[in-house]
């Protein structure tokens, strides 16, 4: 006490213009809200503004259920209501922790994720009536369904049932996102997927229902699929629909994710195929390949992945918490900007080098530190600047290839790109069940968005 105090003795001596300062004071207005129990008035203040910052729509929402249960339900729900949101925070603030500070998720670690995040993933699984709900929109239909639901003539039921179905979801869904979170700490294949890959916003919804459907780590059916699990299915479509094609087919993913608990596990597991082949065909795949991919957000993930095969033996958690700590970047072999003339290297001109320079088979994965040391150096000063030097298998060996050829031109660009893509195509594999879903958007001009 003493100390705030001083703090305020502090700000008031440094204040510039007092008059201006007590001018806005009295423009303030105190709102006063009285109430003759003093249980009711400590569960109000709670409800209001119990976390000392302003309100998030989901604490709105908090308040709007308890609202409507202290009106219409003779205050039967105001503690469970209490007691759910309380879990809520509390699991918002371990995925909050865990995901961003601690193991560095992107998307978590984020100053403007907050719990609102999670509410809009959770809507989509509930509702299917918006792809891309704001959690104003969430706060919205929430206060509208309860009003219409007010409108019955035997509304009471209906609207206990609502409250209470509709926390248990959202309890359900925080409580199975931060089990995945967990993971991400503790086993390599979800820290992969969420700090190197990056999963993609629109994925979240996905992976967090057949997490609670029991289903992520079932193997999937079927002989072709040995080994093979509905996780996987998750990474193949991140790496080839929304990093390598770049597309966000949102409406296709919302539709799906809202009927998921009255599927099967073979109809989940055909859904997810036809979606993956659907937006990113094999020959689409294989052709986004051979081209400029520069721009490919799942680039250090393939590399990485790429890197495990040439050692024949997988990273450890330990290995990738370091390689993310180097900064991986994405190192062009023939620098973006040569100091050397294309020709001398087999290139018809400057315009067809421009037309290799994003090639597969012209890139690796470098450390940032030594990707700032190589630069625009040629590839064979370069092995000796940086590539030699790199924790990344795939590095070392361009480097080991680069020495015995004294050289890295054009030829090599297209023979490097072949191998890549071979291994890309194998390893993200591409296949269709039999038929196609009944139930799916078929209209790409509606569904897609670049």
């Amino acid at each position: 006490m003493l100390e705030a105090v001083e703090e305020m003795k502090f700000q008031i001596a440094n204040i510039q213009d007092p008059e201006q300062f007590l001018d806005a004071i009295g423009n303030l207005e105190i709102m006063e809200f009285i109430e003759n129990s003093e249980g009711d008035a400590i569960r109000i203040f709670q409800t209001v503004n119990d976390r000392g910052k302003s309100l998030s729509n989901m604490e709105k929402i908090k308040s709007l259920l308890i609202y409507f249960s202290n009106k219409y339900l003779d205050k039967k729900y105001d503690d469970s209501i209490n007691a759910v949101f309380s879990d809520i925070f509390e699991l918002y603030d371990s995925i909050k922790y865990n995901g961003g500070d601690r193991i560095g998720i992107n998307l978590i670690k984020r100053q403007n994720f907050t719990e609102d995040n999670i509410l809009s993933y959770h809507y989509v699984t509930y509702f299917s009536d918006n792809y891309e709900p704001s959690a104003e929109y969430v706060l919205k239909t929430i206060k509208q369904r309860l009003t219409e639901i007010r409108k019955g003539s035997d509304f009471k039921d209906a609207m206990a049932s609502f409250i209470n179905q509709y926390i248990e979801s959202l309890k359900s869904f925080f409580t199975n996102l931060n089990e995945i979170i967990s993971r991400v700490g503790t086993e390599t294949k979800y820290y992969k997927l969420f700090v190197i890959l990056n999963l993609s916003a629109t994925l979240y919804p996905l992976i967090v229902k057949l997490q609670e459907k029991g289903v992520l780590e079932k193997d999937l059916v079927g002989p072709r699929f040995l080994g093979k699990k509905f996780f996987d299915l998750v990474e193949l479509i991140d790496v080839r629909v929304y990093k390598t094609r770049g597309t966000d087919p949102k409406a296709d993913i919302v539709k799906f994710v809202s009927s998921i608990n009255g599927r099967s596990d073979i109809e989940i597991q055909n859904w997810l195929l036809w979606f993956n082949t659907r937006w990113m065909s094999k020959e689409q795949f294989n052709a986004s390949l051979s081209v400029n991919i520069y721009p490919n957000a799942a680039l250090p993930y393939i590399f990485v992945d790429y890197c495990e095969t040439i050692r024949e033996n997988e990273y450890t958690l330990e290995d990738l918490q370091k390689i993310v700590s180097t900064i991986p970047t994405i190192e062009h072999v023939l620098s973006q900007t040569p100091d050397f003339k294309p020709e001398s290297l087999g290139f018809e001109d400057m315009e067809e080098f421009v037309s290799y320079e994003h090639r597969l088979g012209n890139l690796s994965i470098l450390e940032k530190t030594l990707n700032s040391t190589v630069q625009k150096k040629v590839p064979l000063l370069k092995v000796g600047l940086g590539y030699d030097k790199s924790c990344f298998e795939m590095t070392k060996k361009l480097a080991s290839y680069i020495t015995s050829k004294q050289t890295f031109a054009k030829q090599d660009v297209i023979d490097r790109t072949d191998e890549l893509k071979e291994y890309c195509v194998k390893r993200w594999w591409a296949d269709v069940p039999e038929g196609q879903p009944a139930d799916v958007i078929t209209d790409e001009n509606e569904t897609e968005s670049v």
